[in-house]
């Protein structure tokens, strides 16, 4: 199968130096994005660093303007956010290079947490529903659940005393 590609300009990344890149689609293809779920034509949307076997970049889900967006948001957080305490404040690991996590709405900082945690809850949805659906489908007793939750809760509060 051949997968139609274009070609076009992006300056602003140190890894193309103002060559042209190839990007999968046509030029003149329509893309939904994830966070407005606006229909924009492709040049809304900026390249992922990553591409394909064909060296042909991907597309981001997230157009351009909701990117700033994102981006000066995570910006004015990180500027109020107390400093990293080296370690994940979900899963207790030290790691050097944590992520900022924060609540989308309303906007709010919510602690420091390694990738793993941060990406896992955010494919779970962000919120207590969806990693509760998620323990629900791994632990099916309510019981052991509740248990569970119980030590897990006494194990992160005797840390914080």
């Amino acid at each position: 199968m051949i997968t139609a590609f274009h070609y076009r300009f992006e300056t602003s990344k140190k890894y193309t130096k103002g060559r042209p890149i190839k990007i999968v689609g046509n030029k003149n293809d329509m893309y939904e994005c994830k966070v407005c779920h606006k229909t924009l034509p492709c040049g809304s949307f900026y390249s992922k660093g990553t591409k394909n076997s064909a060296g042909t970049f991907y597309l981001k889900r997230t157009c351009a303007d909701c990117e700033n967006k994102q981006k000066q948001t995570r910006g004015a957080l990180r500027k109020k956010a107390p400093p990293q305490p080296g370690y994940c404040e979900c899963c207790h690991k030290k790691i050097k290079n944590l992520q900022l996590d924060h609540q989308h709405e309303p906007v709010h900082f919510r602690g420091w947490l390694c990738t793993d945690c941060n990406t896992g809850m955010g494919k779970l949805g962000d919120d207590l529903p969806g990693v509760l659906q998620a323990a629900v489908y791994l632990e099916n007793d309510k019981n052991k659940i509740i248990e569970t939750l119980d030590k897990v809760f006494n194990e992160m509060f005797a840390r914080t005393t």
